[in-house]
């Protein structure tokens, strides 16, 4: 699901001082909580954004009275989800100091490369099983070009454990281009019903990214790791390989955000922004969502064994291509004892 990161903002048209400790003054403090009850008329539903604003305007005195921006921003995503129920309704600081009203691009393209867009980890675990972990879903071309080097250095093992037990979201290349190497026919992904500024609604059916050369990862076995802390993209990945009965979900219920934003988050000033859905994500497999009610994993197991489950269930099922005495003895030792096989993969 796209959710669009935190980019260039227009700066506010009156930039005011602040104190010398960045908190905010009253009157600041007043500025962002009626912009953000301005940039609630953007919400998928009117009705519930509504509710939202008259809390936010009742509780207008009492919010006026936080300076500092971290805990301004925590009131005030407290009603949002409180009222709302949408855990991606969420009111954020994005920049360093208040005096910075916006990231700029180059510092979000920066941001971007420093985090290696998403990629945590690429590794070939003993016994030939590849494993790719991901932070987030990098939007741009540059986080399918990662997706497409790490299918690369992986399309040779045996089976792929894809772990997104902390991944938050993002969602556009990387995740399309990901689906589109595990299946020869495209994966079919979810559908985003956008509410438009005028009130209509249109409906952007997304589509895997099949690579023209054909995918790396078709037809052999995949496992993705989830968690409690998964959300938002990272979602709709795992629900998507779940309905197109693609691979095995392991490890817990997933978070539950499902409704997504085609444009940036507003900025709020003085470095604040807010997250203000449009649409919401529907399976035309299933035709529901996950939206407050996250993603059942087909096997439960506690995060911090998830990746153990997958793994021995990955080696009971992979087909060897080739056989070494090597080969076979790393895989023996391995299918005998998989924790005991993770943890001296870890050893330096």
């Amino acid at each position: 699901m796209r959710l669009l990161v935190l980019s260039a903002l227009a700066a506010l048209a009156v930039a005011s001082p602040v104190l010398a400790a960045e908190e905010l003054t009253t009157q600041q403090a007043g500025q962002v909580v009626d912009k953000l009850v301005s940039n609630l008329n953007g919400y998928f539903d009117p009705a519930k954004a509504r509710q939202v604003q008259a809390v936010l305007k009742t509780e207008r005195k009492r919010l006026v009275a936080i300076h500092d921006r971290e805990q301004l921003a925590q009131a005030l995503s407290a009603i949002t989800l409180k009222t709302s129920g949408d855990q991606h309704l969420k009111v954020s600081v994005t920049t360093a100091s208040a005096q910075a009203p916006t990231m700029s691009d180059a510092d979000q393209a920066l941001l971007d490369q420093r985090l290696a867009y998403g990629l945590m980890a690429v590794r070939r675990l003993p016994g030939n099983i590849g494993y790719l972990k991901l932070r987030y879903f990098e939007q741009t071309a540059a986080g399918a070009q990662v997706i497409e080097d790490a299918m690369a250095l992986l399309q040779h093992t045996d089976a792929l454990i894809i772990d997104l037990r902390e991944n938050t979201g993002g969602g556009g290349a990387s995740d399309e281009r990901l689906l589109g190497h595990l299946s020869r026919a495209p994966l079919t992904m979810a559908a985003l019903h956008w509410r438009e500024p005028d009130g209509r609604e249109t409906v952007e059916q997304r589509k895997a990214d099949v690579p023209a050369s054909g995918p790396l990862y078709a037809d052999k076995p995949v496992y993705v790791l989830v968690a409690n802390r998964t959300f938002s993209a990272a979602e709709e990945f795992a629900y998507d390989i779940q309905a197109n009965k693609r691979g095995l979900l392991v490890g817990t219920r997933t978070r539950g955000g499902g409704n997504p934003a085609n444009r940036d988050a507003p900025a709020l000033g003085f470095g604040l922004s807010v997250f203000v859905p449009n649409g919401q994500a529907i399976h035309p497999l299933t035709g529901k969502g996950w939206e407050g009610v996250g993603v059942q994993p087909d096997v439960e197991t506690r995060p911090e064994s998830a990746l153990t489950e997958a793994y021995r269930r990955a080696l009971g099922v992979a087909k060897p291509l080739v056989v070494t005495p090597r080969s076979e003895k790393e895989r023996a030792d391995a299918i005998a004892d998989p924790a005991a096989a993770l943890a001296g993969d870890q050893r330096l």
